[in-house]
């Protein structure tokens, strides 16, 4: 009986432990998905900010469209236009730098935005490799 009751303490021992690594797996998971989660939302606002950005070159490249068009309509009636056209070159001109700088920017906001992703793929994929402690005796 006395060694009945000894062998039962040591199972229940052991359920105990393998509850307490269960426990703990449980809350490791818990934090790892809160983190995943504010990672997430983090790529959530880099994505409407990209989208913005995106809208603001998309703007930026309509309106110049228009003045090429413009300035085609108009100066097929006039004779002189040189000074004109210098004038208009150059305002498109500044626009496609601030065009081609908002494409770098986007790149990079790109770039980084797939480091968060290729990150969150790895920690995941390393969440799904691990297992739970093994609580059978």
């Amino acid at each position: 009986m006395e060694a009945l009751g000894i062998m039962l303490e040591k199972e229940l021992g052991e359920i105990r432990q393998g509850l307490a690594g269960l426990y703990q797996s449980v809350n490791r998971i818990s934090n790892e998905e809160k983190d995943l989660s504010q990672e997430l939302q983090k790529l959530r606002e880099e994505v409407k900010a990209m989208d913005g950005f995106l809208r603001g070159v998309e703007s930026i490249m309509s309106r110049t469209e228009s003045r090429l068009t413009d300035l085609q309509k108009a100066y097929s009636d006039e004779e002189d236009i040189a000074g004109e056209i210098k004038n208009d070159l150059l305002v498109m001109k500044r626009g496609l730098q601030f065009l081609r700088s908002d494409l770098k920017e986007l790149l990079e906001r790109q770039g980084k935005a797939e480091k968060v992703l290729e990150g969150e793929r790895a920690e995941r994929e390393g969440a799904e490799e691990r297992k739970p402690p093994d609580i059978t005796t």
